[in-house]
């Protein structure tokens, strides 16, 4: 009868200590990743021209000593805003085969590039790409397959331009998505909330070469909104899909105009507001509610078996 007992009592006690432990190992990850903070756009940014650094002096530059590269994040009402730069040259980034860009994921995820269980979404920009960048989907060790072969579409409109030694890719990424894949983590972004970043530079001529973070390194914040201005134009010649503000897709040139004000998300050109899903910070309170109604199913099963 004793054991018979414990076979019911076990799985309570393993449920509870599986969410006694997953708090802890949760606020270690925020206390171990770097912040990146998107700020307010306050300039405009043509992200189909070429690159100028006046457009981005109302962002804090920031080097990811990993990968040898620059970012930079804004956001306006409609979508964020983000430039890139890093090296030509040497092994690890040459001629057409170059790529650099960044992983975005729901913060549930350690791996380097996603997982079978946590894909995330790489947005990366290099010259062998017939407009000069793609979106992918990354689940782990596998090879990334790009949105479109698993039918989904291209949210982000990017540039990319080599001055020198020195690769710089301008993006703006919507957060209303249209055809998204349900591994991207956006429509969970808007001001206050966060997402895991990740970032990679490499060479798609020699197979697994390449320098990235894991996922669990780096974590990007959209600040609070700020009353001012701002409008993004974005244009893009390459054949690949590309968003607009609107949320349509278009594989022609993409021009979109924003206007950002306080603390709201209706874009100028047709009063449409960015999505206010659940911030995937909640992930692990949704966990504790459905450990603990499993926990009290339990607890009513035993209370029965006692009683018969």
């Amino acid at each position: 009868m004793a054991i018979r007992k414990w076979n019911l009592i076990a799985p309570v006690v393993i449920v509870f200590l599986v969410l006694l432990c997953a708090a802890p190992v949760q606020q270690a990850r925020a206390q171990t990743a770097t912040v990146i903070t998107a700020t307010s756009a306050q300039i405009p940014v043509n992200i189909g021209a070429a690159y100028s650094p006046s457009e981005w002096t109302d962002t804090q530059m920031i080097t990811i000593p990993n990968v040898a590269m620059t970012v930079g994040f804004k956001y306006n009402s409609t979508g964020l805003l983000f430039v890139m730069q890093w090296a030509n040259g040497g092994l690890m980034c040459s001629s057409q085969s170059c790529f650099g860009g960044i992983e975005l994921g729901f913060l549930n995820n350690t791996a380097e590039m996603g997982s079978a269980l946590t894909p995330t979404i790489m947005v990366l920009a290099s010259p062998s790409f017939k407009g000069s960048y793609d979106e992918f989907i990354s689940a782990g060790a596998t090879t990334p397959s790009t949105v479109e072969s698993d039918g989904y579409k291209t949210q982000s409109t990017c540039s990319l331009a080599l001055s020198g030694t020195t690769y710089t890719a301008q993006c703006y990424r919507p957060f209303k998505l249209n055809g998204a894949s349900p591994h991207d983590p956006f429509p969970s972004l808007v001001a206050g909330s966060s997402i895991e970043l990740g970032f990679a530079v490499g060479n798609f001529a020699i197979p697994g070469q390449h320098a990235a973070t894991t996922m669990a390194s780096y974590v990007l914040v959209l600040g609070p909104a700020a009353s001012t201005t701002s409008t993004t134009t974005s244009s893009s010649s390459g054949t690949g899909s590309s968003a607009s503000t609107t949320g349509t897709q278009s594989s022609s040139s993409t021009t979109s105009t924003t206007s950002t004000t306080s603390q709201t998300s209706t874009t100028s050109s047709g009063g449409q507001t960015t999505p206010s899903g659940p911030s995937v910070s909640n992930y692990w309170e949704e966990l504790a509610i459905v450990v603990i109604g499993f926990s009290v199913f339990l607890l009513i099963v035993m209370m029965r078996y006692k009683r018969s």
